[in-house]
């Protein structure tokens, strides 16, 4: 159940990525309404912390499997 709950939450951070991203995402994060607008952030700002967070999801949840799959493998030897 652990290990469920710890891939679930990479994935959740893959989606927020992809959220952050996608134009009409998060109340519109990545668009924005203008350039004053409050808490806009700009458009390279947004991209770049999609992609960190995309990247971060999928490295995580490559070093799980790895470490899930090294625990295996030590536990039959």
């Amino acid at each position: 159940m652990r290990r469920v709950i710890i891939y679930l939450t990479w994935a959740w951070e893959i989606l927020i990525g992809i959220l952050l991203i996608t134009p009409g995402g998060v109340l519109c994060i990545a668009c924005g309404t203008t350039v004053q607008a409050p808490g806009y952030i700009g458009r390279p700002a947004t991209m770049v912390a999609g992609i960190v967070a995309i990247v971060l999801g999928v490295f995580g949840i490559v070093a799980t499997a790895r470490g899930a799959r090294a625990g295996l493998a030590a536990a039959g030897a």
